[in-house]
Formats: C-alpha cells, structure tokens, sequence
C-alpha cells in the first residue's frame, strides 16, 4: 500500500481546517475535555476549603440516652481535662467542637438532622443481651450494617474476654458526611479517655514501671508517601478516564468526517477527486488520531501543572509525585492508544449511514474498550507478568505503576510494543474494510433500508444484543428476585436470550431453519461432540489456569462464585436443568443461532467465531469466567460453522455444563488431576476438530475473505 504523501498531507490540512472552523466540534472534541479536569481540580480545592471552613465554625450535636450516660460524660470530660494539661500537643480534633443537645426523641433528632450522633448507653447486662440477639441473628442472615451503627465499649470491646461491661454505642448516618466526622471524632475522644483509664488503674495497682514500657509492640509505619498513595489510587481509574475522553471526544469527530458527509451527501464529490481512497481514508484517520493525542496531552500537562508542580492548593490527600520523564512516558505509553481509538472509531463511522446510527453503535463499542482497561483497579496485578501481553490491560497497570513512581523500563517497552503493534493490526483491518465502496457510499444500506426484514437485520442485531446485555446487567442488579439461582436462570436464560431471539426472528420476518441452522449433520459429528465436549472441558481449564497469570482471581472470590453458581441446598436434577440443559439450548439459540446468523457476512470464518466467542463471554459479567467462557463460545461458534448446524453445539454445550455440574456434586476436582490428563484433553479435542473437519458441511451464505485492499 503505497501513499501519495502531498495528497495525504493537502487533505489532513483541510480536515482540519473544517475541524477548527466547526465549532461545535471543536468545543466538544477538544475545549470541553480539556477544561474538565482543571475544573475538577479548582472544584475539589474550593470544596474541601469551603468543608474545613464548615466544620471549624459549626458546633456537632450529640445526644446521650441510656443509664450508663454519665459514664459517656464523665469519658468525655476526662478527655478534654487531659488534653487541656498537655502543653505543645493540641488535642485530638481540636478544630471540631462537641455540645450535647437535649432532645425527646434522640433517632428522630438524628434523622432531621438536628443532631449529628446518638450516644446510647447499654448496662452490662443490656450490653450482653444485645450481643446475643446480634449472634444469633448473623447466623440466620449476612446483614449489613444498616444505618450505620458503630459501637464503641467504655470498658472494653465486644470481643475482649472478662466480665460483662457497659457498652456506649454510637448511631450516625453514613450518607451525612457531618454525622461521620462526629462520629469518628467522638469514637477517637472514648478511645483516648478508655486508654487514660486504663493507665490510672495500673498505676494505682503499684505498677513499678511506666505503663509505656510495658510489653512494647513495633510501631506500624507506611513506609509508602503520599503521593505513591494517591499514585496508587489515581492509577486503578487514570487509563478508563483517558480513554473515556479519547473515545468521547473523537466520536465527535468521527462521527461528523464520514457518517456525517454520507448523510450530507457530500463524500461522494470527495471521491470524485484526484485523492486516492487510501489518502482518503488515512487523512480523517490522522484528524481523529491528532485530536486523541491532543486531549491525552492536555490531561497529562493538567495533571503534571495543577498536580505535580501545586499549582493548585489541593487536600494533603491528594499528593502525586509526577516528574516530567513520568509524564513524557505516559504519554508515548498513551499515543498507540489514541491511535487504536481512532481507527476503531473511524471503522465504526464508516459502517454507519447516519449520526443516528453511529451513536446506536458507540454504545457497545466504549463498553468493550473501557472494561480491558478496568484491570487495574484488580489487586494483585503487576505489569511484569503476562499481562503486558494484553493491549489495552497492559497500559492500564503500567499507568499504575508509573504514578506510584515504579519505571520497569523493560515492561514499558514491551507495552508500548505490544500496544502499537494492536494499533497497527487494527489501523490495517480498518483501511481494508473502508477500502469497499459498499461501506463507504452505504449503497447497500440503502437497499435493505428499502426492502427491511431479513436484509435490514444483520445491521440491526448488535443493537439488540447492546439491549440485551443493559436489560440483564440492570436486572440482576436492582431487582431483588433475581438473587437466586434459578430465578436467574429464567430471567437471563429463557426470557432474555430466547425470548429475544424468538422477538427477532418474528420482527425480521427471518426463517427459523434458516436463522437458528436447524440442519441435519452427519452421523461422525455426534461421535466427534461426545468426544470433544469433555476434552474441551479440560481444555478451557488449563486456560483458565493460565490466564490466571494475566487476571489472578482472589481464592475467596472464586469459592464464593462456585457456591453462587452452584448451590450446595439445590436438587441435582435442578442443577441439570439450570445449568445444564436450559443453558444449553437458550443460549445457543442466541448466540450460535441468531448473532451468527446476523454477523456472517461482516466477517470472516475466524473473525466471526472471535466475535461470537468475545460478545458470549462479555454477557458472563464475573471475570473469573471471561477467558474460559470466551474460549468455549469460540469452539462452539467453530463447530456451527463445521457442521453447518446447531444442533451439535447446543449437545455439545449441554454435556459441557452437564459434566460440570456432575463432577461438583461428585466432589471431583477438575482443576486438580494429573497433567497427563490435561495433555490428554489437548489430544481429545483435536481429534474431535479433525473428525468434524473431515466430514464437514460449511454454513451456507458465509463471507470466506476479506476485501481485497486495491484502493
């Protein structure tokens, strides 16, 4: 592919130009991603100034209830006598006053906010019978703290051996940011009072020594900074923020320099000049890439001026220490990144017809880049691992490390290697897709605009699986009857993936034989699933365990998902038809049925069972199962594609989680036979893609290349 440099360059200048002359594109691609983070930095210092301010002239209310009030009083008191005697220490919380207030009802006070804490005092034994009812109760139920109550003993903790004691117990609101400040500095004066106690008794014992001296524990020092602490804090969310901003701000862009020209009518007289197609395209490609690199450097001079240098007087929290070479590094780390972003986004405006539609598609499109990048805020993950490996993930956790003030320049490097070389792959696949004069006129989006049904749902079914995937995360999130097992399974399951493959195949007129391939196969194809269907089993295990390198999963999160998908108190042959068998069917319907179906002549065999695989592993939210239901939903899209049917990869899923659940119950681990058997399963599954191979009957209608690239 060769370029016509002052082709190329005439056309970048006059996008430009139109970019710079438009200024609504302007303000938003460019004016408003810069000003949002020295706004958010101006905004945090005022406020915290204006909170100092608050809290040093507002006078906290508490109220104190119970038989035991005097002895809440009588702490107090003591607290502030003693920090009244010590000379050059200012007393705990000396800029927060305390008053107690009397009121008639002290949780109502709370609740009007007429009062920042209750003190309610308990007698020994009150204290003792409430611990009891508390026992009890955590063994029927895992409870949440409710409205915030803390506990705070005069003599001791609730969990501290020795005889019943008082108990002061402290109610505050958890949503009212004055009734936690109270809330702490009361909880700090008991504590400090309790301590003072505790001294004057063993000194009236005769104590011969200095209680101080006594039974010295090492003190627990942070030997971290500031600022590696706000650099590890600000590192697990400053990639999603960048790469929200780059595909926000250049989808206006995008959006605007080829969706917007075909619906003006105004790309067609462009390619009647003398500019060659590849010019063409590179030139908006470089404008959205230019206005990416733009906003990533104005994030970086923001954080580096306002942060690094204090221009701005920010809380003693908030503390990064980024010299210029960290922030020169991150942005070259960031440039690939940009260029990534702008290619996919100048993909995604060249498949639309319309603004309208490349804002229905931007939707799936930020969510799939913005979830790799949610990698870093995992514990536990390091750059130096083979992670470094994955796009996108990687610049995530070197972005970390770097504001924490680690440069492993090797990782660095194979980061931004591996980084542009995805952006190079991709900037390729994008200039060969937008070689075609379907994608760039949109001639053929007229035609199934004017016929509908059938023609018109290949570019409408990503929208409906975007849908389908908001509908089930909002479901299992907010409604409170999805929490068990098998209300999920009929929600997400039956209702959602089959009956929205069922709505589309109705709404698009589509032929169910047709759209969902319900053919016959050949007698060897069943031989090859009862052989593969277990080998693959042991096959997405040891990836599983492998990409356990890139995302360790904490052993407690993958106990707790294997309690949750699994329940110990579920019948088995509810399990099979949960697990098993409904899975099996409904799920194979929608995505090696009706998404395949939709997406076989945007891709190629292997990019079609990469698609299928990747969108079927986004719709299993935990990230404990994403590479290994990815890997599955690609075999799986693989043996349709062989057979030409469904039916063997719904009996193929079916045995999968079949044996799964079987081995559960069994007591057998899986994850921890011999590695003969794991090699073994290796062997089985080839020779199961061998067998559908060799007596293969490929799926009718599908596109076999890609474009040729002659531009």
């Amino acid at each position: 592919m060769k370029l016509d440099l002052p082709s190329l360059g005439t056309l970048y200048l006059a996008e430009l130009r139109m970019l710079v002359r438009d200024r609504r594109t302007l303000i938003t691609s460019v004016i408003l991603p810069v000003l949002v983070l020295p706004l958010f930095f101006f905004a945090s210092s005022f406020a915290e100034d204006r909170r100092q301010e608050r809290i040093e002239a507002l006078s906290f209310g508490y109220v104190v209830t119970g038989p035991e009030a005097e002895l809440a009083r009588a702490l107090l008191r003591e607290h502030e006598g003693k920090a009244a005697e010590s000379e050059g220490d200012a007393p705990s919380g000396a800029a927060i006053a305390l008053e107690e207030r009397t009121v008639d009802d002290p949780r109502a006070a709370l609740e009007n906010r007429d009062a920042h804490v209750w003190i309610e005092t308990l007698t020994a034994e009150e204290a003792e019978a409430a611990r009891a009812e508390e026992a009890a109760a955590a063994e029927n139920a895992d409870d949440s703290e409710g409205d915030g109550e803390a506990e705070d003993g005069a003599a001791a903790e609730a969990d501290e051996p020795g005889p019943p004691r008082p108990l002061l117990r402290l109610r505050y609101l958890a949503d009212w940011d004055y009734s936690q400040t109270a809330m702490g500095e009361l909880r700090g004066r008991f504590d400090e009072a309790r301590s003072l106690r505790r001294i004057g008794l063993l000194e009236d014992a005769g104590l011969p020594v200095e209680v101080r001296q006594v039974a010295v524990v090492a003190e627990r020092r942070d030997l971290a900074t500031a600022g590696q602490r706000t650099g590890a804090s600000l590192g697990r969310f400053a990639t999603v923020f960048v790469l929200f901003f780059l595909f926000t701000g250049g989808s206006v862009v995008a959006a605007d320099i080829l969706a917007g020209e075909k619906e003006r009518g105004t790309l067609e007289t462009l390619l009647t000049t003398a500019a060659g197609r590849v010019e063409i395209v590179t030139a908006k490609m470089l404008v959205i890439f230019t206005v990416g690199a733009f906003i990533t450097l104005a994030q970086l001079l923001n954080l580096w001026i306002y942060v690094g240098l204090e221009v701005i007087e920010l809380p003693e929290s908030f503390a990064v220490e980024l010299s210029a070479l960290a922030a020169l590094c991150l942005f070259l780390l960031f440039l690939p990144l940009a260029a990534l972003v702008a290619a996919v986004l100048l993909l995604v405006s060249g498949r639309s017809k319309t603004y309208k539609e490349f804002q229905i598609h931007f939707f799936p499109i930020i969510l799939l880049g913005l979830l790799p990048a949610c990698v870093s805020m995992l514990p536990g993950v390091e750059l130096r691992s083979a992670l470094a490996l994955v796009p996108v993930a990687n610049l995530a956790v070197a972005v970390r490390e770097i504001l924490v003030g680690e440069l492993d320049w090797p990782m660095l490097a194979v980061t931004w290697i591996t980084s542009a070389a995805a952006a190079v792959l991709v900037i390729r696949a994008t200039l060969r897709a937008l070689g075609t004069e379907r994608l760039v006129t949109a001639a053929d989006s007229d035609e199934a605009d004017h016929l509908g049904g059938p023609a018109l749902f290949p570019r409408h079914v990503l929208r409906w699986f975007a849908v389908m995937w908001a509908v089930i995360f909002l479901g299992v999130t907010n409604l409170q009857f999805l929490s068990s097992m098998q209300a999920q399974v009929l929600f997400n399951i039956v209702l959602v993936f089959f009956g929205a493959s069922l709505l589309m195949i109705r709404r698009y007129r589509l032929d169910p034989k047709e759209a969902l391939a319900l053919r016959p196969v050949r007698p060897a194809v069943w031989l090859a699933v009862l052989i593969g269907a277990p080998s693959m089993m042991l096959v997405t295990i040891t990836v599983a365990r492998l990409g356990s390198w890139l995302f360790p999963i904490p052993k407690e999160m993958a106990e707790a998902f294997a309690r949750n998908l699994l329940p110990g108190d579920v019948p088995l042959w509810q399990l099979l038809i949960f697990v098993a068998i409904l899975p099996g069917v409904c799920e194979e319907v929608a995505f090696r049925g009706v998404l395949l179906h939709g997406l076989r002549k945007r891709f190629g065999p292997v990019g079609l069972c990469l698609a299928v695989g990747g969108i079927f592993a986004i719709f299993h939210f935990e990230l404990i199962r994403l590479i290994p239901t990815g890997l599955l939903g690609v075999m799986l899209a693989a043996v349709t594609l062989l057979t030409g049917s469904l039916l063997p990869a719904i009996l193929w899923h079916v045995l999968h989680n079949g044996m799964a659940v079987l081995a559960t119950r069994q007591g057998l681990a899986l994850e921890a036979l011999p590695h003969w058997a794991y090699v073994g399963g290796f062997v089985a599954a080839a020779l199961a893609f061998f067998l559908l191979w060799r007596h293969r009957t490929p799926y009718p209608d599908l596109r076999r290349r890609a474009p040729d690239l002659d531009l």
